[in-house]
Parts: C-alpha cells; structure tokens; sequence
C-alpha cells in the first residue's frame, strides 16, 4: 500500500469535487481520483460555448465549489481555480479498476496497478463513459458520432441529429446556424429536455430554423453517396420509410451504467433494467458499509443537487447528522399528510404502496416528488370530470378513488374503485386527450399528483414505470 486516506473519491465530476472540496475545507485525509487528463470530464465534453443550467432554481446549494448558471468555459475555468484554493488533493489520469476489501479496510486499485487504503470510498464515476449508441447497422461508421465538441467546426452540411434530450437538442439548435439539421425524436413530443430547452427547440422548428421527425426511428446508416451527401440514414417514420442524404449522424442517446465494473465492487443494482441505478440509503450507502454511490451513477442527473450529495456524504462519513437539501421542501409537500413522519418515512411508505415507485432509488422518487403535490382530498371531493382537458397524473397513496366510467358526477351512471396502489390519468399522460372519466375521492385519500412533462422524464429514464404505465394504457 502506497498511502493511506479516510475518504478515497472516485470520478472528480461535480459530485465527486464537491466531496473532496469538503473533505479538504474540514481538514480530513482525502484523494480524489480521475480518469481523465482534466476533471469535470463530462462538462468538458460538453459543446463550446454551451449554456450550463443551474436546475432545481428552488434548491439552494451546499457545496465549498461554487456554482451559477453559466458558459461551460467559465464554470471549468473557475472550479480549476477553486480546487487549488481549497487544495484539493487530486489525482489525474488515474483509473480505478478495483475496489476491495470491507468499511475502514477497503483497498483501491488502479490501472497502473498501485493500490491505496482507504477507510471509506465515495464512487462518483457518472455514466459519461457508455454512451449509448444507435443499436442499428452503420452505428460505428467514421461519419456517426456520439459526441459533439465544436458546432462551429462544421458549415454548410446536412446533419441528421438523433435523440430528444438536452444534449441533443443544445446541439441542433447550435448547428442550424450554418447547417441544415433534422433532428429525430422517436416520440410525438420532446419530454425529456428542461424548459427552456424546450422552448427553443419548438421556437426554431416553428421558425423552420430545424426541421423535426416526430415518432420516427432510425433502421440503419450506410456510406453510399445519396442526394449528394456520403451518408444515408433511413428512417422508419409515422407515413413510412424515408431515406435522407446527410454528411453526418450525430446521436445523443445518453449513457448506461457501467454496471458490470460496479457490481465487480460489490455494489447491488436495484433491478436487472440496464437503466437502473445501485441501491443506495438515505445516507448514499451502498449494500456495502463505508461505500457510497454518488452523482449521475446514483440516478441525479442535474449538477446541484449532484453537489450538494458530495457535501453531504462527507457529512455522513464524520458521523454528523445532515439532511438533505431538498428535505424542507419535501417536508412542506407532506403537510396535509397526516401519516407522513418523517420524510424518510413518507418516502419508505411511498415505495411500499405504490408499485410503480417501488424500483425508484430514493434520489429519483425524491427528484418526482419536488415537482408533484400531495393532495388530501374530502371524500366526495372530485379530482376531475369527464372530458376536462388536464394531463396531470395521479398515484394512490392512502384510500381509495371511485372512477365514473360513463358520466359526471351528477348523472347515473357505473362506478369502478381504485385502491391504494393504484395510477390513473394514463391516457391523459400518454397522449393529451381529454379526461376519460370522472374521479371522485373516497375516503381517507390521499393522492400524489405528478405533471405531465415530469412524469414523461421519469418514464424516459425508469423502464420499470414505463412498463407499468404502457401495460395499463393497453388494458
């Protein structure tokens, strides 16, 4: 063993230099290991000149790194500066290959194969690492790319832009400044992105700045000449297949775990899905003791709140009692709540009565939850009637709903009952048409309302609730 530290940091993302910055500001034994040439490796590979969001506004941040809403530039040039003012002891282009051992003895092992002691390790290694790719034929062509460093190295092309998220379309209102640029949204509506994000992207298809292919899906890329242009993407679309020429295929599909290298640490998955995250406590601990899983790989994928985990494990590891940043809001949800607890308790009692959240790490039911309302309504109350055109969606806490399946309220009609456990609004989330039915509220109810677009992002990124959710549209 070549050193000896109280806390080993894996992965120097936000999350990971977060950590560091404050094992360092208390003056605890620390290294923090990178992969990479630089930290930050993620937001390094973001675009040039990328606009870098500061999202939830609402959540303060806790972290010794500073952090605002900026340029991608500035933000690296200023977390550059703030490692070396809080001298944090890093370690560049050093690749963690195994990580061993049990809480207080655990042994790092890198590439280069030296090992390091330490007494507790945070792993904060993102998923940046396994993009996602195409899944067609031509995926690995020269011209097919997964990443996009400079849009202004690239003029008068055609470039067909696959994906729906932030990334991708950050890229295709960059590039259509001086390219021609389709973008490829498998959906009928872009769900993932944040608002703003939104808002542009509609903005400059209306404007015919971008042209857009709403439930398409590409089949497969070849390198023969077409219209002029060396690629060919074919498209499986809602009118049938379609074939454009283009000069390149850039896909932002995003990133998988790299499940089979955590998992060689002994850390458990919630499920099989290749989406899902560790199974991690409210403390950020792994299945084993002294291991914690942070950041991106933890299922949080906005920076804040990425940092403000890399504050609070450290917390956790000096045995201080630290609530999470979003706990008082959290705890403002619960009011009407008469059951909640603690919000530890309401979350726990939310996975054990709601099925279609119990597979949801605590950090993504908790990200749900601060941007739904949990309502307790009178019995009787009506939640919504037949034909109103709203598409929040609805999950049963406590209680029971009674679902009018013909009529108003007011009118004879057929009842169903829901039970606690049970979702309705499906249809309304799925596909935006008007309230199928009316809702009434039974007795002692208690509902969790979640917006349409957030429950669209959960479904994108937890197959296990798109199941459900698919399986129950269909019945």
């Amino acid at each position: 063993m070549s050193a000896s530290f109280k806390i080993a940091v894996v992965g120097a993302g936000p999350s990971g230099l977060s950590c560091a910055a404050h094992a360092a500001e208390l003056g605890i034994s620390h290294i923090l290991l990178e992969a990479e040439q630089h930290p930050s490796h993620t937001i390094y590979q973001y675009q040039k000149g990328k606009h870098v969001m500061a999202e939830p506004g609402i959540l303060p941040l806790r972290s010794p790194m500073s952090f605002a809403a900026g340029k991608r530039e500035t933000i690296l040039a200023r977390w550059d500066e703030e490692i070396r003012k809080h001298k944090v002891n890093l370690r560049l282009g050093t690749r963690v290959v195994g990580i061993s051992g049990a809480h207080g003895a655990f042994r790092v092992k890198t590439g280069a194969g030296e090992e390091l002691a330490a007494e507790n390790v945070v792993l904060c290694i993102g998923t940046q690492g396994n993009l996602r790719k195409l899944g067609i034929p031509g995926e690995n062509l020269e011209r097919v790319q997964y990443q996009l460093d400079d849009p202004d190295a690239f003029s008068a092309e055609v470039i067909v832009v696959v994906g729906a998220g932030d990334a991708a379309i950050e890229n295709a209102i960059a590039l259509s400044e001086q390219n021609r640029v389709i973008i490829i949204n498998r959906n009928d509506e872009f769900a993932r992105c944040k608002q703003g994000n939104l808002d542009l992207v509609l903005a400059a298809i209306r404007d015919g700045k971008l042209e857009c292919r709403y439930g398409t899906k590409p089949q497969k890329v070849e390198a023969i000449d077409t219209e002029g242009r060396p690629l060919a993407i074919v498209l499986q679309t809602p009118a049938g297949d379609e074939t454009i020429g283009c000069d390149r295929v850039i896909a932002r599909l995003g990133a998988t775990p790299q499940r089979q290298l955590v998992e060689s640490f002994g850390i458990e998955f919630a499920s099989k899905d290749p989406t899902a995250s560790p199974k991690i406590t409210d403390r950020y601990e792994s299945n084993v003791p002294g291991l914690y899983v942070i950041g991106m790989l933890a299922g949080q994928p906005l920076i804040k709140p990425c940092m403000n985990q890399g504050y609070e494990v450290v917390e956790h590891v000096c045995g201080n009692p630290v609530k999470p940043a979003d706990e008082p809001l959290l705890e403002a949800k619960f009011k009407d709540y008469k059951r909640a607890g603690s919000v530890s308790e309401a979350l726990a009692r939310i996975q054990k009565n709601i099925p279609l959240f119990s597979e949801l790490t605590s950090l993504q039911l908790r990200e749900v939850l601060l941007e739904s309302t949990v309502h307790a309504p009178q019995p009787d109350a009506v939640i919504f009637e037949k034909d109103d055109y709203t598409d929040s969606f609805f999950s049963i806490l406590e209680g029971f709903v009674q679902v009018n399946l013909l009529a108003k309220k007011d009118e004879k009609s057929r009842f169903a009952l829901l039970p606690r456990g049970s979702f309705f609004g499906e249809m309304g989330l799925l596909s935006g048409r008007r309230r199928s039915a009316t809702v009434i509220a039974g007795k002692q109810c208690v509902l969790i309302e979640t917006p349409r677009r957030a429950m669209l992002k959960l479904i994108a990124s937890a197959d296990t609730v798109r199941r459900q959710i698919d399986m129950a549209s269909l019945k």
